[in-house]
């Protein structure tokens, strides 16, 4: 038996290697390639036919011991394995191009042969359908006949159409009409998959109400509290910018009117605001500079060009641009860029490189700070004026846009003028006046824009997230909070340990409040669920683990005290680059409520997941510095595996809706993406030591596997992100 269980984890090991080395095999060739030489090689599929029996000959004479969830999880991996193999060999897909009122009964398949279908279509009617006032698409939509059916089809993005057992997804449209469809014809495969995928879920269910179970026994076992010994160490270095010479820009009060005004800022209506703390984050890596606003810093670069061109405000990346630039600093002056006749040295040098160089992503994020200040000071980036075009069209123009034939002699010249006129208030210092200009430009966007600028209640809102949207201040203050409270814990101060609880618990819930508050905000402002970029998934696992903290306190001491401590690491991590996306409209497909249900069962498990890391840590140092180390290393190996339970389940529970929502988006649940597959990766390696039960004898071991296995989090969700990419990645 014994020698069965440790094949069976070489095996896995085997398995995981395999699947790791096939994402970064992918990341240096295609997709197709990855599929054909790792995924789909023979070896692999063998590697895993291996896995499963020789799990069933385990799960055979283990028959005594196992309990009814057991057998339903096995079954639900056969099932799923099934599945696999059904829609591999009996399954067709392609894509299915048509143009409107053409009969079609034939589609491309994926091999490049024609398919027949079992019926003839017909295109209707196909339309983009836009968000108001702008030119982002909110949705595509087609209507389809199909023949004998008296009602159309309406196909649009997360919303297929079924016919005799053949689905039709939204791919793509041509520009004239036409529209092309995936074809999925999968009537078996996709059946025993989700029979598989439920049995899965509900075997965990089935687990964690036994009584009898594993789980149930630690539950019961850490209802006490855990002594935790955790030496941490944090230094913290602290700039002043005091006594500095500032450039000279607009008073507060004036900038800020200057931010009330409407613009057109990614194809969304939002505050000038909102604009200003994305230049002012993309410029020098925070919504400030030098106690300015970044409303200030705006009008600095459009009012007072000459002083802000020599400024060091720029936060160049990369030691080769710093390097090529002259720079001593992180920090580079507009003038830097420039060469001695005036070009831009940062985008030469960009288009002298190879498109595979390693330089290259630094070299284009300093040259788009370099544009982003061009586009401002060519007026092309303030669409602040809401215009009506010659066939009814509504959009909004800057000074330097081509404007509409048919606009009156004096409106024209009022936008060609208004910033000139804006300039020439400020060389004569007449702050009064400009107010009022920005004043009444609030009023000629209402005149013009109507119902399609948002409500006044939206306004203030978005004013208000952009004010309250945490930096990285609130991340370190969160840090050293959580080592705070640590530090009094190792000291044994118990008389004060009621205090510290309810003063962590109250700094917690605040926490909690607040996260929750910015969610809400910005669920509210774009109209989405807040889940579909890195910064917005980083922010709600922080949320995640102030919760978490605040339920499992009363079990953990370690939960407690260190929920500040991973929070504040968390939100860090979120604002690694100094850059918070301000407010965007997200892509059509991503507007599907399975996105919550999806990215929010990952971000648990990882919040648990994060804890457990903690736990392990907290164990090793005790084995390093206590004398008595034993049974605190016993709880805290306790702790651990009562989080590991839950935790796998959200990952499993957050994979499998992944999978579920790409095949109602895209008609394929598994397509072997990097994320797809290091979040199988994380699944097999966690589930590892709670099959195979070794911590009973090695667990220090145990507490190191733990400490390891964290790394393919971090892969997972950083690694797939900054290196390996893929259609997860986030930009």
């Amino acid at each position: 038996m014994r020698i069965l269980k440790i094949a069976a984890a070489v095996l896995s090991a085997m398995l995981v290697f395999a699947m790791a080395f096939g994402t970064v095999y992918e990341s240096m060739h295609t997709s197709e390639q990855a599929l054909a030489a790792v995924y789909h090689n023979p070896a692999v599929v063998a590697l895993w036919a291996l896995g499963l029996v020789l799990g069933t000959v385990l799960v055979v004479l283990e028959r005594e011991r196992m309990r009814l969830w057991g057998y339903m999880l096995w079954a639900s991996l056969l099932c799923v394995f099934a599945g696999a193999l059904l829609t591999n060999f009996t399954g067709e897909s392609g894509v299915l191009r048509l143009q409107p009122h053409q009969l079609v009964s034939q589609y491309a398949g994926d091999r490049g042969e024609r398919l027949n279908l079992p019926f003839e279509m017909t295109l209707d009617t196909f339309e983009v359908q836009n968000y108001p006032g702008t030119m982002a698409p909110v949705d595509f939509v087609a209507t389809v006949h199909i023949a004998n059916l008296s009602q159309p089809v309406v196909i649009s993005m997360n919303n297929i159409g079924h016919h005799e057992n053949y689905r039709f997804y939204m791919s793509d449209y041509d520009g004239h009409g036409g529209v092309e469809l995936l074809v999925s014809h999968d009537p078996w495969g996709i059946a025993v998959t989700y029979m598989g995928f439920a049995l899965l879920l509900l075997s965990f269910v089935v687990m964690f109400c036994d009584r009898k179970s594993r789980f149930r026994a630690l539950w019961r076992s850490t209802a006490a509290k855990v002594s935790v010994l955790m030496l941490l160490s944090c230094g913290t270095t602290f700039l002043a910018q005091a006594g500095e010479t500032r450039p000279r820009t607009l008073p507060k009060e004036t900038a800020a009117k200057m931010g009330d005004m409407y613009i057109l800022f990614q194809d969304r209506v939002c505050p000038v605001q909102s604009y200003a703390r994305d230049f002012t984050c993309k410029l020098c890596g925070s919504t400030s500079y030098k106690g300015y606003s970044a409303e200030q810093v705006l009008a600095g670069w459009l009012f007072y060009f000459e002083d802000w061109k020599k400024e060091p405000v720029f936060r160049i990346k990369g030691g080769e641009v710093r390097s090529m630039m002259g720079l001593e600093s992180k920090y580079a002056s507009l003038d830097d860029f420039l060469g001695p006749h005036g070009e831009n040295i940062i985008g030469m040098v960009l288009d002298s490189m190879k498109l595979n160089d390693p330089r290259r992503s630094h070299f284009s994020a300093a040259n788009k700070q370099y544009l982003q200040i061009i586009s401002l000071l060519n007026g092309t980036s303030l669409k602040i004026f809401p215009l009506t075009g010659k066939n009814g069209g509504f959009m909004w123009y800057s000074p330097s846009d081509k404007l509409p034939d048919n606009l009156a002699e004096d409106e024209g010249l009022y936008i060609r003028k208004y910033v000139v006129f804006c300039q020439e208030l400020v060389r004569q210092n007449d702050m009064n006046t400009l107010n009022m200009v920005f004043e009444k430009q609030r009023v000629f966007q209402k005149r013009h824009a109507g119902n399609i600028l948002p409500s006044d209640a939206e306004f203030k809102l978005e004013k208000i997230y952009n004010v309250i949207t945490p930096g990285r201040p609130l991340a370190v203050g969160a840090i050293l909070l959580g080592l705070f409270f640590l530090g009094l814990a190792i000291t044994g101060v118990e008389k004060d340990s009621a205090l510290m609880r309810r003063v962590n618990c109250c700094i917690l819930i605040l926490s909690a409040v607040y996260l929750s508050l910015l969610f809400v905000l910005r669920w509210v402002l774009s109209g989405y669920i807040p889940l579909a970029g890195g910064y917005e998934t980083m922010m709600f696992l922080a949320l995640c683990v102030a919760v978490f903290s605040l339920l499992g306190g009363r079990r953990s001491t370690i939960m407690l005290y260190g929920g500040l401590l991973v929070m504040g690491f968390v939100l860090l991590a979120a604002m690694m680059e100094g850059v918070r996306p301000p407010v965007s409209h997200t892509v059509p497909v991503l507007k599907s409520p399975l996105l919550l249900v999806h990215v929010a069962l990952l971000m648990f498990a990882y919040a648990l997941l994060a804890f457990a890391l903690v736990n392990s840590v907290a164990a090793l140092l005790n084995r390093a510095f206590r004398a008595e180390w034993q049974e605190s290393v016993l709880r805290l190996r306790d702790v651990t595996l009562t989080m590991l339970y839950p935790a796998l389940f959200f990952l499993v529970a957050g994979i499998i809706i992944g999978s579920v929502w790409a095949n109602i988006s895209w008609g394929n649940y598994w397509s072997w993406d990097p994320k797809e597959v290091w979040a199988l990766i994380t699944a097999i390696i966690y589930s590892i030591p709670l099959c195979l039960r070794w911590d009973d004898r090695h667990p220090m071991l145990f507490h190191i596997y733990v400490l390891l296995a964290f790394l393919s989090v971090v892969v997972t969700y950083f690694g797939v992100n900054m290196i390996l990419g893929g259609l997860h990645s986030y930009a």
